[in-house]
């Protein structure tokens, strides 16, 4: 048997989106929403999934094939179906915001972590990197760099801002 010959399949056919993972999978989920079969096949792969990051794509794939099935019965202006797709997205950011204020209700961590946010970054982030974004920043809006006047102003303001934070950001670490 040559190489030609071989047929090899790499993934069963009962699953083809097998290897994909779940991000994937959202993602061509929300690609192809109008598409009542790509959906069915995306709901077929996300049911053999564990875990409750699959069980939540699994259920907004539902949404999405109800929300579908009631678009197919009756056309649609793209007008009307972009204002309900707007609003969906309106209200899973309210519940993503909900769930968030309930992790944290004091709002403690949003300000500590503040210094960090403004700049980009994470608060775990090692202390080379603080220290080479820091330098980046300098080299970037160092105010004597600015050509013009108005250019030298805004890099003043967002060089004074960042050294700020980069402070702030040493005081909590201590440093």
């Amino acid at each position: 048997m040559t190489g030609s010959d071989r047929v090899t399949t790499d993934l069963p056919a009962d699953r083809p989106l097998r290897e994909w993972p779940l991000e994937q999978l959202a993602e061509q989920a929300t690609l192809h929403a109008s598409d009542a079969s790509a959906l069915a096949a995306l709901m077929q792969e996300v049911r053999h999934r564990r875990g409750a990051p699959a069980k939540a794509l699994e259920a907004r794939i539902a949404r999405m094939i109800a929300d579908g099935t009631a678009a197919a019965a009756a056309p649609v202006d793209p007008t009307v179906r972009l204002r309900a797709t707007l609003a969906a997205a309106g209200r899973e950011i309210a519940v993503l915001r909900a769930r968030l204020a309930a992790l944290d209700p004091a709002g403690v961590a949003s300000d500590r972590d503040a210094a960090y946010r403004r700049l980009y970054l994470t608060p775990d982030a090692p202390a080379w990197l603080l220290t080479e974004i820091r330098r980046a920043y300098r080299r970037r809006y160092h105010p004597d760099t600015a050509a013009d006047q108005q250019q030298r102003r805004r890099s003043e303001e967002v060089f004074k801002r960042a050294e700020a934070d980069f402070a702030a950001i040493e005081k909590l670490r201590g440093s």
